[in-house]
């Protein structure tokens, strides 16, 4: 007996795993409600910063101050630019147009990725049945994988 529907199984799980931690990273920031809330990939003290709350999350809808350990964002949009001196509206710290691109392509890129994802999700079904599922599968996580890569290396 071959191993392949089981593996198909396994990465089935996996690859649904990492699209429900995409979608969590993705809707931090644009939902206020519990668990998304908690969710931010930058936190900073921005105290005494132009018109920025004493602590700063930054996501990818918005910045939000910190209220009771939760995001309190206010008007999200979309692909909202890590730019400190455009954020707080003060020109005494660092910045500029390499992090304002920076994340706005990085937001474009998690999207393309999570599109890649589902995608490879929904063909991973054929993985169960036959190999060129499994091919198409593999080859749209790779492409899922290069955009996730690229992602985060733009986050960091």
């Amino acid at each position: 007996m071959t191993p392949r529907p089981a593996l198909a199984f396994v990465s089935l799980i996996l690859i649904a795993g990492a699209i429900l931690l995409i979608l969590l990273t993705l809707l931090g920031g644009a939902v206020n409600k519990n668990p998304t809330n908690k969710f931010y990939f930058l936190e900073a003290d921005t105290t005494g910063l132009g018109t920025a709350a004493a602590t700063s999350r930054w996501t990818f809808w918005n910045v939000c101050s910190v209220m009771d350990g939760h995001n309190a964002c206010p008007k999200v949009h979309a692909a909202y630019p890590f730019d400190p001196k455009r954020n707080f509206g003060t020109s005494d710290i660092f910045g500029g147009s390499k992090y304002y691109l920076e994340t706005r392509f990085m937001f474009a890129f998690v999207l393309i990725g999570l599109f890649f994802a589902v995608c490879a999700l929904f063909l991973s079904l054929l993985a169960l049945c036959s190999r060129i599922g499994s091919f198409l599968s593999s080859a749209l996580c790779s492409v899922a994988l290069f955009f996730q890569t690229l992602t985060a290396a733009l986050m960091t």
